[in-house]
């Protein structure tokens, strides 16, 4: 099997895996064993709205067309098209997430209606929260999780899911509307009770954060990148502004194809996903270090799909070219790391990055091999009217 052609077999299994339109779990074998039209069985939901049976169908439909591009994919015999037919992909991909939110959007809308399917539909979005929260893929439900838990849904689990998803997309509102009740529920005051007393803290900080983000669409166009990836593309914006000379040495690697062919060597569930290291280890970088730009007043700090420069032990001036996304806030690493840019596209793709995790110290001895992801290509979408040249540590 070609690498283009794994890739796309990991990209369709990855995205017919979140079957929220079919109502059941499916293993994922080679995507050619799927018929779409086959997998719906006696728990199907009849939608009762015209709103969500069009969601519902236009899914459905992007699902064929995904489908249909593999198809030809797999009996083509010109390599050179195979660029093409992933960079077709991912962007069916990332719209293929936006029809999903739509979809989930209707179901809730519905499932607030009380129609005769309402049963049907908590069970399929409590099934979608609970998957989604486990994957690191927050995005669009956060009202879904907070409706079901006021409800009184019956899994256990619901309110929890409402306060990580809270704290993952910074909806402190809905934190704090459920956390005493949680702190309640399980008891679990050792955790729970100093996330309550932190979140003014954390709601500064993203207050913070709004405001430059607010004066990035006010100023001069800041740099944007992508990363195609064998999961999907991301795109990002860089914080020129407050990391110049760590922007300059990421798009100066780009530019030179650095990144082309690199692996995510290292991606904790509920963390980061780490790349950019020549050996696939994390022990390598390009032969120089640059200086951090943590200590400037006006460094920015980290959340959910904020891209940091990783270090070389404790050293703040030890970065080169592996780098970080984070799934989730990481208060802990604003005193030391390098915040210099964030995903303004794609952050779902984060979710569905091969977990790997090589301090993890006890592997089953039978585990299969799980082929890690990695970059395909990173460009340069736009940049400012200068030179980004690095400025580099001797070493």
């Amino acid at each position: 099997m070609s690498f283009a052609f794994r890739v796309l077999v990991i990209l369709i299994n990855a995205f017919l895996a979140n079957n929220i339109v079919f109502g059941q779990e499916y293993p994922q074998p080679a995507p050619d064993q799927y018929e779409i039209d086959k997998t719906l069985d006696e728990n199907r939901i009849n939608p009762q709205t015209a709103e969500f049976a069009d969601a519902a169908e236009k899914l459905r439909d992007h699902l064929k067309l995904m489908r249909a591009i593999f198809v030809r994919f797999s009996v083509n015999d010109d390599p050179t098209k195979d660029a093409d037919f992933l960079a077709d992909f991912n962007e069916l991909i990332n719209s293929g997430f936006a029809l999903h939110r739509d979809m989930t959007s209707a179901a809730l809308a519905e499932y607030k209606q009380g129609t005769s399917e309402k049963k049907k539909i908590a069970d399929m979005l409590a099934r979608l929260v609970k998957r989604e929260t486990e994957a690191d893929r927050y995005e669009g439900i956060a009202e879904i999780a907070d409706v079901l838990a006021t409800d009184g849904y019956p899994e256990p689990d619901m309110r929890r899911q409402v306060v990580t998803i809270g704290l993952a997309t910074n909806r402190h509102d809905l934190v704090r509307k459920h956390i005493d009740q949680l702190i309640t529920e399980t008891g679990d005051e050792a955790t729970f009770v100093p996330i309550r007393d932190s979140l003014s803290d954390l709601e500064a900080l993203w207050h913070e954060e709004i405001e430059y983000q607010k004066q990035d669409a006010a100023g001069e166009p800041l740099p944007r990148v992508v990363l195609n990836t064998t999961k999907g593309a991301i795109e990002l914006e860089l914080f020129e502004n407050q990391a110049p000379e760590t922007v300059a040495n990421f798009i100066n690697l780009i530019e030179r194809g650095f990144y082309d062919g690199k692996s995510f060597h290292r991606v904790v569930e509920h963390f980061a996903a780490q790349g950019g290291c020549p050996y696939g280890d994390g022990t390598g970088d390009d032969g120089y270090w640059i200086y951090g730009e943590r200590h400037k007043p006006n460094a920015r700090n980290f959340f959910r799909g904020t891209i940091g420069m990783a270090l070389a032990g404790t050293n703040v001036d030890s970065g080169g070219t592996q780098f970080f996304i984070t799934f989730f806030p990481a208060t802990e690493l604003n005193a030391s790391f390098t915040a210099f840019g964030r995903v303004v596209r794609g952050i779902e793709v984060l979710g569905n990055l091969t977990k790997v995790d090589p301090e993890a110290k006890e592997k089953e001895k039978d585990e299969p091999a799980q082929p890690v992801d990695e970059i395909i290509s990173a460009k340069v979408i736009s940049k400012r009217d200068h030179a980004y040249e690095p400025n580099k540590i001797p070493r």
